[in-house]
């Protein structure tokens, strides 16, 4: 199994020529040719076509501890099948304090409030008025710290539930939404000392926070390092000193400093219920490939003929420019990803950033969006295609969603075979010269 550093967004990668320096790879790669690359002549030489194969892969490393914007509901889809997001984490203080709730303090209510960036639905679904159904159940053991959490991953939860009921909501443009947390939880807090952070993390465990479906599936992103994000305790001071009660407020995290993760758990409908049992296999990609995120599928695409071909008759070729186009297929859903993002496997079977993604300012233009009135996505390729040709072999180009954990769009794009996707498969488009 691979594992590859999967895109939240273009800007992080930023800072990827540093990265990709000091990449530790055994194939024999050079730059040959793309220090000769100028923005200028991107399209004086001869015009040509690479044409490749492609195959739908499941994956499998999808890191989804630490995030800032993640995944909680569900989505049911006809083609893809069904999909869940759940959210762990951990509860946690915003210092290195205790908890004191003693004899002078009573627990009023407990509040926890989740920030929804936006909501996805079914392609009928109604954006209106919402009812949503919310779990919140304690975790049977603690997170961990410094624990690198994937998208697999499902902790043991307990049968001790904080909040099983259903929210009305009216969408917009933000939501905070607010579940107020049963009795099980303030005993937890109530006639309770916790000397230090660690005290508490122990005696709380953590809690599993779900969106059930309930018949109109939904799906929500859940923006956990907004300040709106947390759990707030309202509770009544009883001070002897001053012979009043004062009403007062204490915050707890679920996110941000709180160790958090997301599970995703998928069952894949038709063609794809392959990965159901076996995550290792592959769909061939001769008139469809799948795109979907949670840790979903992905798509190899190898050029690897055509380049060999290429280098033996042009070795000195230099790439000018060169565009991939993805075509989107015909019974794609109709809400596509706003970004897909590329990535260059390497012999030892790591997959990384391609170069085209960490030179935006030299070559300006990556791309990787969908564009409406083409009905595809373009993705940059120039340096890419520049090193493919330069070493002649290609271990593979990995496509997939960006911001994949917190996104959940999903689409399918034309395979490679011009007979079955209407002459309109993916390739690569280039101008070169010798």
């Amino acid at each position: 199994m691979f594992h590859k550093l999967s895109l939240k967004s273009l800007l992080p990668f930023l800072l990827l020529p540093v990265l990709l320096l000091t990449q530790a790879c055994d194939e024999e790669e050079t730059d040959l040719g793309v220090d000769l690359q100028d923005p200028a002549t991107l399209y004086n030489g001869i015009v040509d076509t690479a044409f490749g194969t492609a195959v739908t892969v499941f994956d499998d490393s999808l890191i989804t501890s630490g995030m800032s914007n993640t995944l909680l509901g569900c989505y049911s889809d006809p083609l893809f099948g069904n999909a869940e997001a759940s959210y762990f984490t951990q509860i946690t203080t915003y210092d290195a304090n205790g908890v004191k709730f003693d004899e002078n303090y009573t627990i009023d209510s407990v509040e926890l409030s989740l920030y929804i960036a936006s909501l996805f639905y079914n392609d009928n679904g109604s954006k209106s008025y919402k009812n949503l159904h919310f779990e919140v159940y304690q975790l049977a053991e603690s997170l961990e710290k410094d624990t690198t959490y994937y998208s697999d991953y499902e902790m043991p939860v307990s049968n001790v539930c904080f909040f099983d009921d259903v929210v009305r909501i009216e969408e917009s443009d933000s939501i905070v939404l607010k579940l107020m947390l049963n009795d099980a939880f303030k005993s937890l807090l109530e006639n309770h000392v916790y000397e230090t952070a660690e005290d508490f993390h122990a005696a709380m465990k953590g809690v599993r926070i779900r969106l059930v479906n309930d018949g109109v599936p939904v799906m929500a992103t859940l923006n956990i390092n907004a300040s709106a994000t947390n759990i707030r305790v309202y509770y009544t001071y009883n001070s002897e000193e001053q012979g009043e009660a004062m009403a007062r407020t204490f915050d707890l995290s679920v996110g941000q400093s709180a160790v958090h993760f997301t599970h995703f758990k998928n069952n894949y409908n038709g063609v794809l219920s392959v990965f159901n049992t076996n995550h290792a296999d592959s769909i061939a990609g001769d008139r469809y490939l799948y795109l979907s995120p949670m840790g979903g599928t992905d798509i190899k695409l190898n050029f690897d003929p055509f380049v060999r071909q290429f280098k033996q008759q042009h070795p000195f070729a230099i790439i000018h420019h060169a565009e991939l186009i993805l075509p989107v297929a015909d019974i794609a859903p109709s809400e596509k990803p706003s970004l897909l993002a590329a990535m260059k496997y390497y012999n030892n079977g790591n997959a990384l950033p391609i170069p085209d993604l960490s030179d935006l300012v030299t070559y300006s233009g990556y791309d990787g969006a969908y564009n409406s009135a083409t009905n595809c996505y373009r993705i940059r390729v120039t340096q890419h295609l520049q090193k493919l040709v330069s070493s002649g072999k290609d271990y593979g180009t990995l496509i997939e969603i960006s911001a994949p954990r917190s996104t959940a769009e999903h689409t399918v794009l034309n395979g490679y075979n011009p007979a079955l996707t209407s002459n309109n498969p993916f390739r690569i488009i280039f101008v070169y010269s010798e």
